[in-house]
Formats: structure tokens, sequence, C-alpha cells
């Protein structure tokens, strides 16, 4: 027996040396289950959130005190939130297809006069790559014409229009892009796997490299650590290349169209993975342990499935959750590649989420390079 106390006391010192070892393994496990805690408070108030504020622009074409009321409730509507008032149906059109709004609301000349005789509509055109974001702007809109009928018959606000009791058809031309038969969450999924093929390699070119004594002899050569990194990040890429086409093929079998150029969904992928490598090179140089930077890939997995947007638009997220998202380069790799996919969009559409993805990259380089000499 005290034998056995003797040993479990002996091997607890050592856990416990060894962690005192590596600080940074040990604040891990110190924080890693308020870390996890946390993680899925910000995930469950994500999903709470009452307002959504979808962007939409509004061109209002009649002019009327009846597509001035219309505007007005659009205006209140808890889901969408009007940023532009455009002049023509082809500029409310042009937002949605830049991908400045999810949605475009066209009121036609002779509102006010077919809302007298029954026989009143409105158009709403959609970015249909966002399926749920673009179902509240179809909500929104139709909630809107409701209250305007309710109001105009019973008078309320001042509202008398001499109505008949018909009620507002709300024509809904998304763009084309998505079929009906496409999984929404696919092209996240694509994002969601260049991450991840990202952080193993992290794993398989530094970490368990060091763990093996072979990353110091490397340093050692007189190959430069920039010449190091590079070829290790050349690698990700040809990497990145295998892991999507395979994963397009699987979707091509599953049914899934893309219309957007291969190209460009390649060069998506690419640069989402050169960016998390190199914010992986950045943390490498702290972590030194495969099974920390493994543990910190998974920690961070979790809340990237609803923060980058891979299974819904960051739109839908709180206050909070929308600030976190626009600040994850991961985010717009993810929109860029709803677009090609569903959209069939061009360099113009996606040039600015590629843009953030390259200079992050091109800022966090230089940084893991640093912090990798400040730690031999």
């Amino acid at each position: 027996m005290k034998s056995f106390v003797r040993d479990t006391v002996a091997i607890t010192g050592k856990e416990l040396k060894q962690l005192r070892r590596d600080p940074v393994s040990l604040v891990l496990t110190i924080i890693f289950p308020i870390l996890l805690i946390g993680i899925f408070i910000v995930i469950v108030s994500a999903f709470r959130a009452t307002t959504h504020n979808v962007p939409v622009v509004v061109a209002d074409l009649d002019g009327t005190p009846a597509s001035s009321a219309l505007l007005s409730q659009l205006t209140q509507s808890r889901f969408i939130h009007v940023t532009q008032l455009v002049q023509t149906e082809d500029q409310a059109y042009q937002e949605v297809a830049n991908g400045q709004v999810i949605g475009a609301i066209v009121i036609p000349q002779g509102f006010g006069a077919a809302l007298a005789s029954g026989n009143a509509f409105v158009i709403v055109s959609t970015d249909n790559s966002k399926l749920t974001s673009s179902a509240f702007v179809s909500v929104a809109v139709n909630q809107g014409a409701q209250d305007l009928v309710n109001e105009a018959r019973l008078g309320e606000g001042g509202v008398n229009f001499a109505l008949k009791i018909a009620p507002i058809e709300v024509i809904t031309r998304p763009l084309s892009g998505r079929p009906p038969t496409g999984d929404t969450i696919l092209p996240g999924f694509l994002g969601m796997i260049a991450i991840l093929g990202g952080f193993d390699d992290i794993v398989n070119a530094i970490s368990r490299e060091r763990e093996r004594g072979t990353f110091p002899r490397l340093t050692l050569s007189p190959v430069s650590l920039f010449a190091v990194y590079s070829g290790k990040m050349f690698a990700t890429v040809v990497l990145t290349i295998l892991r999507t086409a395979l994963v397009l093929v699987i979707f091509s079998l599953y049914g899934l169209v893309i219309r957007g150029s291969l190209i460009l969904i390649f060069l998506t992928t690419i640069l989402i993975a050169v960016f998390t490598l190199s914010l992986g090179l950045s943390m490498s140089a702290r972590i030194r342990g495969s099974a920390t930077l493994t543990v910190l890939e998974i920690a961070m997995t979790f809340p990237l499935f609803t923060l980058a947007g891979t299974f819904n638009s960051p739109l839908l997220l709180a206050s909070g959750g929308r600030a976190i998202a626009d600040s994850l380069p991961w985010t717009y790799g993810n929109d860029a590649l709803r677009r090609l996919i569903y959209l069939g969009a061009g360099l113009n559409a996606v040039a600015g989420d590629l843009l953030i993805l390259f200079v992050s990259s091109l800022i966090l380089m230089p940084i893991a390079i640093l912090l990798s000499k400040r730690t031999m």
C-alpha cells in the first residue's frame, strides 16, 4: 500500500513538473474548461438574436403616399435594415449582384393606384447564396405589406387609400445560382475543410518536427528560416489543391451545381489554408507540443462553425457575434465560396474577400518568423 501511494505521488510530481516546464500547456489545461463553456455561451447568445438587420436596398419607383407608407413599414422591420434608397430597378439589382446587400425591394410605378384597386405587388430580389438571410427579407416584406393593408383597412395613422380587400402580392426573384437540391452549407464545409487542413499541416510541419528533434537541425542549416516556412507553405498549397479537388468531386456526385470559376474556388481555398497556416505558425512558436496545438485546434473549430458562417450567414448573429465574425478572415473566405459556387460570381465580386485573406497572411508570416527566432 505504501509503495502504491509513493508511486502515485511520484507520477503526480512528474506530471506537474512537465506542465511547469511548458507554461502554455499549463495555462491551457487550467482554462480549457472555462474556454469551452465560454464558447458555448457565445454560440447560444448568437442564436438568441432578437433582431437580424439583414441589409437591403429599396427602389421606390412610385413616389406616392402609398409607397411611402410601405417604405415606412419596411424601415421599422426588426428583420431587415434599409441601407440605401436607389432610383432605378437596375441599381437595386446591381447592389445585390455585387454583394453589397442581401436583398433589393422594388416598389413599382403605379403601386398606389394598384393598391386602391386591389392589384398591388412588390418585387423582391435576393442573394440566394445566403438562403436563411434571403428568407428573412421575404418575411419582412410580406409582414410590412400585410401591416400596410391592415392599417389601410382600419384607417390608422392617416392611411386610407380607398383600399379594396386584397393583399399585396410579393413577387420573389432570387438570383439564380443555388439549385433547389443544393445543400446550403456545402460551401461552408469546403471552407472548414481548408481551415482544418491548414491546422493539421501546422501540427505535421512544425510541432511534430520539433518533438522529433529535427526542426532545430533544420534551422541550423544554411537555409533561411523564411525559406523553411515558405517551403512548408507551398506544401500546404499542394495539399489544399488535392483536398479541394476531392471535395468538389464529392459535391458534384452529391448533385451540387458549381456555377463559378474553378480557378477562383481553388484560389479561395488556398488563401484560406495559407492564412490558417500563417496563424498556426505564429501559435506554434509558443505552443511546442503537437497535442496542445491539437486541443487548441479543436477548441477553435466549434465556434468557427458558427462565427465564420459555415451554417448560416453571420448577419443572423447578435451584434457581439457579428462583430467577432467580421473580424475573422475566414468569414470572408466562406462568403467568397458561397458566391462563387452558388451565384457564379466573378473576380470583381470576391476580390475584396480574397484581398483580406491575402493581406492577413502577409501580416502574420513575419510575426511567425520573428517569434520562432526568439524561441530558438
